[in-house]
């Protein structure tokens, strides 16, 4: 409980951070930060160097935003997401780029 005086924002209240992709609320408070901006996910995959030899484990993959280029670019992906929500979107994303089997 907050002390007198002192409000919550509605989203705090809420339990969603009331930033939205594709229709999805995200929750800050549980971490979930969405990795959008193309040339950063482009300049992680070139910095990450990975072969096409390599196995990825990507922990909280959100959207599928660094996802999709992983999987182009590694030989296996194992993605960890707790939220079913993002679990279902990442299978709509990679089920679109013909790699699900990676």
């Amino acid at each position: 409980k907050m002390p007198k005086g002192i409000r919550k924002k509605r989203s705090e209240r809420n339990g969603v951070d009331g930033v939205a992709h594709r229709g999805i609320g995200f929750q800050k408070t549980h971490g979930q930060h969405i990795l959008k901006n193309p040339l950063i996910v482009n300049a992680i995959i070139a910095k990450a160097n990975i072969r096409s030899s390599d196995t990825v484990l990507e922990v909280g993959p959100g959207t599928g935003n660094l996802t999709v280029k992983l999987l182009a670019a590694a030989k296996k992906v194992h993605a960890v997401e707790v939220d079913s929500r993002m679990v279902i979107e990442i299978h709509k994303r990679v089920q679109s780029t013909g790699l699900e089997s990676k």
